[in-house]
């Protein structure tokens, strides 16, 4: 059995495009930014009314007495037009701090770094941050019946 040049030529083509667009990624690598921390929590909204308006936010540093986000640092809940978005109050950027983002009204941002993140658009970081990804998201569900908010990984 012959090989024929051109054949070895594709073949070794299709080899390079596929190591090339297989090594892409796109948000998974923000998932391994700050290490997975088991969350399920339920937040009662009735004791937390300031989250019944649109962009309104709030930071935890524990639910139900329960410490809650990677390494404590706690979580930020925003209130969106699309419903709610709960946030790590970990760094991007200093990932290990002892400190956590803080809460700036729409913003979050780091005391060590400076990094700011805008948490009604997903928590990426504004332009000029050091930080390069963007807050760490959790699953956020509101049930109407209950007036409770489940946020969970």
């Amino acid at each position: 059995m012959s090989i024929n040049k051109s054949n070895l030529l594709y073949f070794f083509l299709f080899l390079l495009l596929n190591t090339i667009f297989c090594s892409c990624s796109s948000d998974n690598k923000n998932k391994d930014i700050v290490p997975n921390w088991h969350i399920n929590s339920t937040l009662y909204l009735d004791y937390h009314s300031e989250l019944g308006s649109v962009n309104n936010a709030l930071y935890f540093s524990d639910i139900g007495g329960e410490p809650v986000g990677y390494m404590n640092h706690g979580i930020i809940v925003v209130k969106l037009n699309t419903g709610f978005a709960a946030y790590d109050a970990t760094c991007t950027h200093d990932v290990e701090a002892e400190e956590n983002v803080e809460l700036d009204g729409v913003f979050a941002e780091c005391p060590v770094c400076e990094s700011k993140f805008n948490i009604l658009d997903g928590g990426y970081p504004f332009e000029g941050s050091v930080a390069r990804y963007p807050l760490k998201k959790y699953n956020a569900r509101y049930s109407s019946s209950s007036n409770t908010l489940r946020i969970f990984n």
